[in-house]
């Protein structure tokens, strides 16, 4: 598994590679922010065209209204029959015309929005296919959840939601086939309590083998992971807690009756802590493993509430990441040598060590170059006019 440090050597908190995420940051705000302004541009453009048709239909009903109060002075009650036929005939056919050129107006108006709602939605489904690859982990910083359980004894299905600051956003996922333990970490078994002894009823413990035993629920909230493992009949379940920043963990093994197997000393001291930590760990990686899944679909991309596409508040939502950006950039700046750009360490599983590294002038000049946001994106991200 790669490591990522700093310049100095200091474990990076993400553990993931700052700069691929930075240059990934970048390429989706530099795709999205035109297809935003597109979106602004439209929404404009609807407004515009109710305005204009509102004022089209007032005043052909001040139109109308006018031609029968005219045609009422013209001839009056007392007025002869013949010119009472007359005033009635250019009143009706003043409100039939009226009335047809009101559909028109309707007509042309429903083809103008509807063209504008086609546009509004492919720009919108564009931004969503360039954002949705990145979002689940490209946003530092974010509170998460994923909530996983087995769509009978098949498949894990659930969603895997996060939010940082007024940002919020959720997947459905739905991965493509079921996993055991034995797929995920090869032979792994546990200790359980056993009642010994002919005469006299004595405290032991047995081993369960878990290899066959399948993934059936996973709860991935922030820093704690909760995982639940049952055999083929769904008889005996295995549930795992693990703290991912410490690797405490406590397992719970449900038979009979649930038994807390951490909690049982003479138990405790069989169980392989190694073997746990590695499993739970490669549940980790399963779940955010975006080859095993079968779907993986944006659902929920929210600021404030707010449908952020939609409304749009793109720029709003860049913001916020790419303040939290700045400030790991900030951290790469106070542990590496130079101050005009960003290095990180990346250790491969041999020990071999590499450097990747972006210039400040780099990150500065492609914001600035998406255009009038770019300044306030920029400023987000701690450069404004100069460098950071």
């Amino acid at each position: 598994m790669m490591k990522y440090l700093y310049q100095d050597s200091v474990k990076i908190p993400t553990d993931r590679d700052f700069i691929h995420d930075l240059e990934a940051l970048l390429d989706v705000t530099a795709a999205v922010v035109p297809l935003e302004n597109e979106i602004i541009s439209a929404n404009n453009e609807v407004e515009e065209s109710h305005h204009a048709k509102d004022r089209k239909i007032a005043g052909l009903r001040t139109f109308e209204s006018e031609v029968t109060r005219q045609m009422n002075e013209i001839v009056r009650d007392g007025g002869i029959d013949e010119m009472q036929v007359c005033k009635n005939a250019i009143i009706d056919v003043c409100a039939s015309c009226v009335d047809q050129q009101k559909a028109k107006i309707d007509s042309e108006s429903d083809t103008s929005l509807t063209d504008l709602a086609e546009k509004i939605d492919l720009n919108a489904e564009r931004i969503c296919k360039i954002a949705s690859p990145f979002l689940e982990f490209g946003v530092y910083g974010a509170r998460f959840a994923y909530s996983l359980e087995s769509e009978g004894k098949r498949r894990l299905h659930g969603e895997f939601k996060a939010d940082l600051g007024e940002l919020s956003f959720a997947y459905e996922l739905r991965f493509k086939d079921a996993v055991t333990v034995k797929q995920l970490v090869g032979s792994f078994a546990i200790p359980v309590p056993k009642k010994a002894g002919i005469f006299h009823s004595e405290e032991a413990v047995k081993m369960i083998d878990m290899s066959n035993h399948r993934l059936d629920d996973v709860k991935y909230i922030n820093n704690q992971i909760t995982a639940e493992f049952k055999d083929k009949r769904g008889a005996k379940i295995v549930r795992i807690e693990m703290k991912t920043a410490t690797d405490d963990y406590s397992i719970v093994y449900e038979g009979a009756e649930p038994v807390n197997l951490t909690r049982d000393e003479l138990v405790s001291k069989e169980i392989d802590s190694e073997g746990v930590i590695d499993l739970m760990h490669a549940v980790t990686g399963y779940v955010k493993d975006t080859r095993r899944r079968e779907v993986a679909t944006l659902v929920r991309l929210t600021f404030n509430s707010m449908n952020v596409i939609r409304k749009p508040l793109v720029s709003d939502a860049l913001k916020v990441i790419l303040s939290e950006y700045g400030r790991f950039a900030n951290e790469c700046i106070a542990h590496g040598a130079a101050k005009d750009e960003f290095v990180i360490k990346i250790e491969s599983d041999d020990g071999t060590r590499t450097e990747k590294y972006m210039s400040i002038s780099t990150v500065k000049n492609r914001l600035l170059g998406i255009g009038e946001a770019g300044a306030e994106l920029a400023d987000a991200f701690g450069l404004g006019t100069s460098a950071l």
